[in-house]
């Protein structure tokens, strides 16, 4: 063996080494960041530990888009993402090689974008040729949807697809991430959301939002709901009174807290404070709500009452949500999307996606033969 050939072996066991240290420095980061606000939840305990195993060395080169995406998935658990966050998922992923894809068959089933979209009805919400950015490394690929008026669309898909994200421009929240670009259409009733002179405090009051992990406030139930509603109006008691027991009925949860409005929303069980959080964004008449996996944190009784919700208030409102549980697409919605590696790859009502997909990638996924 030649000296020549003996350092370029030594080079790339240091390469391999420097990778490695690199992924040991971001995990530590993020267990610091994790623990910054003195709770670690199930659900980020949960992505770090997918993260950890993609970053074994055991396993096979991960794939930049796989890390790119469960690293948004916890920058965003909490409901919001901040700068040091969306710096050190930047700089992290700046510093990987470019992946290059096993996956081409699967890269060839996968639509630019889907445009035989149809529904019964009005649409409420489109979304037409949309692309985001985050820094350099794109994560929604000219995603074209519309989200039929009082009705369910659920999005689906394995993580990292792109799906939370995609819910996320609905409202402008992205906008809150500074290394997010966002280019394409969002038209809300026909009129455009995305532009630069658009009211984000009017859109997001009409675009209402339910995350993953409850969050009610530090207040008592009664001023949970009706933060919201004096932020944006000027209500007198008596009315203030009625809008406050009107949303909570209308998240099904009145009959078990009437009697103690005044304790802190925080005392409530996980399934009475996703309810309570849902009570809070209906008090201010939202034409649409959001929900990003509102039952992932939540045990099969307290899923069931959200799903019995979730029925109950697409007769006032439209909603979209994402979910992991097929299941749940299944039992809750009328429009499913099915989302993979930031593409739509095929959009139809629930009972033609589930029963008899178009795309191959679709029936793959939903059989279970991968993601």
């Amino acid at each position: 063996m030649t000296k020549k050939q003996e350092k370029t072996e030594d080079e790339e066991v240091v390469e391999e080494t420097e990778v490695s240290d690199t992924h040991e420095s971001l995990l530590e980061t993020l267990q610091e960041l994790m623990a910054a606000d003195g709770e670690i939840s199930d659900e980020e305990e949960q992505l770090f530990d997918q993260l950890k195993q993609l970053l074994s060395s055991d396993s096979e080169q991960p794939k930049k888009s796989q890390i790119r995406g469960i690293l948004t998935s916890m920058s965003k658990v909490d409901g919001k993402a901040d700068l040091e966050e969306s710096t050190i998922i930047k700089e992290y992923l700046a510093s990987l090689p470019d992946e290059i894809s096993n996956d081409s068959d699967i890269h060839e089933e996968i639509p630019d974008s889907t445009r035989d979209l149809e529904i019964d009805g009005d649409a409420h919400m489109w979304i037409r040729d949309l692309d985001l950015h985050y820094g350099n490394a794109q994560a929604i690929y000219n995603v074209s949807i519309p989200f039929k008026r009082n009705s369910v669309t659920a999005l689906i898909g394995p993580s990292g697809c792109g799906k939370s994200t995609l819910l996320r421009c609905l409202n402008r929240m992205n906008d809150l991430i500074p290394i997010c670009k966002v280019d394409g259409s969002i038209e809300l009733d026909g009129e455009e959301i995305m532009g630069r002179g658009a009211d984000l405090v009017t859109i997001r009051r009409r675009v209402g939002m339910v995350f993953q992990k409850p969050n009610p406030f530090p207040k008592s139930i009664y001023d949970n709901v009706a933060y919201g509603v004096r932020l944006h109006y000027t209500p007198s008691r008596r009315e203030l009174d009625k809008i406050v027991e009107e949303s909570l009925r209308r998240a099904a949860i009145w009959d078990e807290v009437n009697d103690r409005l005044h304790e802190l929303g925080t005392s409530l069980s996980g399934g009475q404070q996703q309810r309570l959080c849902i009570a809070r964004t209906i008090a201010v008449e939202p034409e649409v709500i959001l929900m990003d996996e509102p039952c992932s944190a939540l045990d099969p009784i307290a899923t069931a009452k959200i799903e019995e919700l979730i029925l109950e208030l697409k007769k006032h409102f439209t909603v979209v949500i994402v979910t992991h549980s097929m299941s749940q697409a299944q039992r809750v919605s009328d429009y499913t999307g099915f989302m993979y590696l930031g593409r739509l790859v095929e959009f139809d009502k629930t009972s033609k996606i589930f029963g008899d997909p178009s795309k191959e990638l679709t029936a793959r996924y939903i059989s279970g033969r991968f993601g």
